[in-house]
């Protein structure tokens, strides 16, 4: 399985809830079938999981295979989604929620959407975007009264 290159997926959820950003992630690199990239098989083929972070601020997750695609870093360590997910959160915490004057109770969110993929050097701010699975950025979650 894996993303079309015009494939349309945007989840937002709260940071107050640990396992909303988690769950996102894992779903992500399951359904575009990166998750098979994770196992220590592909990884010593040469299969890795890499990461930008855009200059509006996106926290973009995206692959490589033996060479690290310009504009990607890779992870220190073995990736995994407990950590990544955690960087993620610690990353999106730094923004401010964002009120408006409607009546109810806002909090810190994410959005996480899917990256079309292009053969552009960059899109939408994200470098080499062929390589990009999924990118997470700041959210406000309003529940109203």
């Amino acid at each position: 399985m894996m993303f079309s290159s015009n494939q349309i997926l945007k989840v937002s959820g709260s940071l107050s809830h640990r396992n909303e950003l988690e769950s996102a992630l894992e779903f992500a690199l399951k359904y575009s079938g990166q998750a098979n990239n994770m196992q220590q098989e592909e990884i010593d083929r040469g299969c890795k999981l890499l990461y930008q972070i855009t200059e509006d601020g996106k926290y973009c997750i995206g692959w490589g295979f033996k060479k690290i695609p310009k504009g990607w870093l890779e992870y220190p360590f073995k990736f995994d989604i407990d950590i990544v997910s955690r960087i993620i959160r610690q990353y999106i915490e730094n923004f401010q929620v964002e009120r408006e004057t409607l009546d109810g109770s806002y909090e810190k969110g994410f959005i996480m959407q899917c990256i079309n993929t292009c053969t552009s050097t960059q899109k939408d701010g994200i470098k080499n975007p062929f390589y990009g699975i999924v990118y997470f950025k700041p959210y406000t979650c309003f529940y109203s009264k």
